[in-house]
Parts: C-alpha cells; structure tokens; sequence
C-alpha cells in the first residue's frame, strides 16, 4: 500500500475509463469521439489493432519506427495476422508501407486521433480531474511551471505511451508476476483475449463503487457472447482475483489495492516534468479551460 494516500486519484481514473465502456455505442463506447467511424471502429475491433495504433503513435512521438519484425514481437501475433491488419490500416489511411519493411502512421490519422483523445479526457467530471491534479502536483518532487499547451501535448502524448507499454507481450513492469503453474495471474489473464483488458476495467470500476456487474451488463458493455464471459469470469474466480457473490461480480480486494498500487508505480517513474504536465493538463480540464 506504498501509494495509499493517492488511491482516491487512482480510483476516480479507474471509474472515469471504465464510464466510457458505455453499452449500445459499439466496442468503441466513448472513447475517441469525433474520429472518423471506420478508424474509430477499426482500432476497437480488437486488442491487437488497437495495440498496433498505439505502438505507431508512440513511434511517430519518438521520432523512430516500427518493421513488421518488431510489430510481430510486441503484438505476439503470427505473420499473416499482421499482414492483415497492416493491410486493413492502408486501406482506412491509418498506416502504410515504406522502404525496408517499416510501418508508417499517416500524418492526418495522427492529428484525428490527437484531437479525438483530447476530447474522451474531456468527459471526465471535474472533481476527478481536480483530484488528480492535486495528486500529480504532490507526487513531483519539484513541480515544474508550465502552459497548458504545453501541459496538453505532453501529458497526452504520455498517456498513449504509457498505454502502449503495456502491450508488449515481453513488457518488464507487469501488474502480477507471471505464473507457469496452477491459477493464471492477473496481467496473462488480461491479455489471454481480445476483450478482457477493458473487462478490467469494469471489475475494478465495480469494485471501487461497490457495484457488482451482472453478465448482461458485461455483455451490452464489451459486445461480446455469454459463455466468453462467463468462461473469462470463471478463471478470474478460480483464480482469485474476481469476486463472485448474488449482487453480481467484482475485483476481489486485495487485486484492487494491488491494480491501484500498480498505477502508483508506473506514476512513480514518470519524469519531474511529466508529473507536472498531468498535473497542469487535470487542472486544466477541471476548469474547463481545455474543451
């Protein structure tokens, strides 16, 4: 519980992403509004395009570039699924081919997302935005001034690469230690299939609120059928990390302090000046300043 002081914060960020998984807006749900429904819908088709999307932006940010041999790797996808998808890319002007097997993200899509992503952070309600701002601001050891232009760029830019981090098949900073025996751990059971990383999200929301998600809900929420639901929720039971009681399902407790006390450390390791800009950025969205 190294982070407790900050699990308010982390809590109204974990509510906030879970809202946006709205039922009867396709898998997408509110996230990205305003971009283009075929791009929208596409990078919310499944995990591994939406992973493809981030790991292109947070290589245009860097200025360097992703090869179908890396994409493979980080993606942990066969050959012929990653020629679909780049395929697919192309043809929604997403991404494109270039000399030496690189993957190209178009200069438009990167605009459109940008813009998109500025608006989803926009929908999260101001008392949450004003908490986090504070958090950010104290977990700085020297808070570093800033415009909100500035603050805006960088903090969204983070928040992408932050999240493409987390695809990596061989990713370093896991949220549980993996397992070769017995009961799967939390971080393989999220990425064991396509939906079960934003079905985190719901149980953790669930269990912050104390709102226990029945089956139908879940399905309306993600789109998907009854028994990979509940073949997914099983495993999450027999493992320990997912509540089972007549109200519904939930995290358990101690995956939830552990899931909140996980947001802290990847905080943690943010720049000085990166904390700052969040902190500026929530601030920012609190007051409404940024619409």
């Amino acid at each position: 519980m190294r982070f407790g002081k900050y699990y308010g914060a982390f809590s109204g960020l974990v509510v906030y992403r879970a809202s946006l998984l709205a039922a009867g807006k396709g898998r997408a749900g509110r996230r990205l509004p305003g971009l283009k429904k075929a791009q929208r819908e596409w990078c919310y088709h499944s995990r591994s395009r939406r992973d493809f999307a981030l790991l292109l932006l947070t290589a245009d940010f860097s200025h360097t570039h992703c090869d179908e041999n890396s994409l493979g790797s980080s993606l942990a996808v066969s050959r012929n699924t990653l020629k679909t998808i780049i395929r697919e890319a192309e043809a929604l002007h997403i991404a494109k081919l270039a000399q030496g097997r690189r993957i190209v993200i178009c200069r438009q899509f990167v605009a459109d997302y940008m813009t998109s992503y500025l608006s989803e952070w926009t929908l999260m309600e101001s008392p949450t935005s004003k908490e986090l701002a504070v958090a950010f601001k104290q977990m700085a050891k020297k808070f570093d001034p800033m415009s909100v232009m500035q603050a805006q760029e960088r903090a969204l830019q983070m928040s992408v690469t932050s999240r493409a981090e987390t695809v990596n098949a061989n990713r370093k900073r896991r949220l549980t230690e993996r397992k070769t025996t017995g009961p799967m751990d939390l971080s393989s059971w999220v990425v064991s299939n396509s939906f079960n990383r934003d079905l985190l999200l719901l149980l953790m929301s669930a269990g912050i609120e104390e709102r226990p998600l029945n089956i139908a809900d879940i399905m309306r929420r993600l789109h998907v059928s009854r028994n990979a639901v509940k073949a997914s929720l099983k495993i999450g039971i027999d493992s320990g990390f997912v509540e089972k009681s007549p109200r519904g399902f939930k995290a358990e407790k101690t995956a939830l302090i552990g899931y909140l006390d996980w947001h802290g450390e990847v905080f943690s390791a943010y720049s000085d000046e990166t904390l700052s800009a969040f902190s500026v950025f929530y601030d920012s969205l609190a007051s409404h300043e940024i619409k």
